[in-house]
């Protein structure tokens, strides 16, 4: 194992971004709506995943490896948040 390779199981540096460095990357979301969740794929050898607010383009992002990201999909085809909506308190309203 050379110097520069974690061990296992180390948490792995992120790369930090730059809002200026996010400007130039195209944001995918939902179909039809700009302001739920949104992610891009920087184009910098890394293969990381970056997640933004789409209504608050200031708000902090989220940047994922490709290891988090395969476990997120993976998750969620597996109906890990299935239920999440559920859970998620009651708003508006009581009748």
């Amino acid at each position: 194992m050379s110097e520069n390779t974690p061990a296992e199981g180390a948490p792995v540096a992120k790369p930090k971004y730059t809002r200026e460095e996010l400007s130039c990357v195209t944001w995918y979301g939902a179909p039809g709506d700009t302001e739920g969740p949104q992610v891009a794929f920087p184009e910098d050898g890394t293969g990381n995943v970056v997640m933004r607010h789409g209504a608050d383009h200031d708000a902090p992002f989220l940047v994922y490896t490709p290891a988090e990201w395969e476990a997120f999909q993976a998750g969620a085809a597996d109906g890990e948040f299935d239920e999440v909506e559920q859970q998620l308190p009651a708003t508006g309203p009581t009748a």
